[in-house]
C-alpha cells in the first residue's frame, strides 16, 4: 500500500514538473492535456487517471510554488530583522510570487477573468498561510517593543485582507494588463499601504 502510494506520488510529481515547463512556455490557455501526455510519453488515459483536467495540474504547480514561498517566508521571519524591513521584504517576495504566477499562466486579461474561480480558490488557501506569517512578524515586533500594543490577530487579518483587496482591484483593470506593468502597479500600491500601516502601529 505504501509502495503504491509512493509510486503514485512520484508519477504525479513527474506530471507536475512536465506541465510546469509547458505552462511556462505556452501558458495555461494554450496548453492541452494531450500535449502534456506527449511530453511525458504516456497515454492521455493515464494522465486523466491522476488529474481530471489541466486546471487541476496548474493548481498543483501553484501549490508547489506556494510551498517554496512559505519556506522563504519562514527564513525571513527567523532572520530577526526589524518589522519595517521584514514587512517590506514580504511585499517584495509577494510581488515576485505574483509575477511568477502570471508568467506561468501566460495570462491575458480575458484569460485571467475566465480562470478567476481557480485563482480565487488558490488565493483563499494561500491567504491563511500569509495571515499566520504576518501574525508571527507582528508578535515578534511586539516582544521587541518595535510596535505599539495592538491586537495582533486583528491587525494581521486587516493587513492581509487589505493587500488582497488592492491586488484584486488592480488585477481587474484591463489597462494595466495592456500596458504590461500590472505587477509593478500592485507592488507600488502594496508598499504605499505598508508604509501607512507601519506608521499606524509604530511604538510611541
Amino acid at each position: 500500500m505504501v509502495e503504491k502510494q509512493a509510486v503514485a506520488e512520484y508519477k504525479q510529481e513527474r506530471i507536475t514538473e512536465a506541465a510546469q515547463k509547458r505552462f511556462a512556455h505556452y501558458g495555461l490557455e494554450k496548453t492541452t492535456m494531450n500535449e502534456i501526455a506527449e511530453d511525458l510519453g504516456i497515454s492521455k488515459a493515464l494522465l486523466y487517471y491522476y488529474f481530471k483536467d489541466k486546471e487541476s495540474i496548474f493548481k498543483e504547480v501553484v501549490l508547489k510554488e506556494q510551498s517554496y514561498f512559505c519556506t522563504h517566508m519562514k527564513s525571513l521571519i527567523e532572520s530577526n530583522k526589524q518589522v519595517t524591513i521584514v514587512l517590506k521584504d514580504y511585499i517584495e517576495k509577494r510581488t515576485e510570487y505574483l509575477k511568477m504566477l502570471l508568467n506561468l499562466g501566460k495570462l491575458r486579461y480575458e484569460a485571467f477573468r475566465a480562470t478567476k474561480p481557480l485563482f480565487a480558490d488558490l488565493g483563499r488557501i494561500f491567504q491563511e498561510h500569509e495571515k499566520k506569517f504576518v501574525k508571527t512578524i507582528l508578535k515578534d515586533a511586539l516582544k521587541k517593543k518595535e510596535i505599539a500594543n495592538i491586537d495582533v490577530d486583528e491587525y494581521s487579518d486587516f493587513f492581509i485582507s487589505t493587500l488582497r483587496a488592492i491586488r484584486l482591484y488592480e488585477l481587474d483593470r484591463k489597462e494595466l494588463w495592456d500596458k504590461g506593468n500590472i505587477d509593478k502597479e500592485i507592488k507600488h500600491k502594496h508598499l504605499l499601504f505598508t508604509e501607512i500601516f507601519l506608521k499606524s502601529i509604530q511604538s510611541k
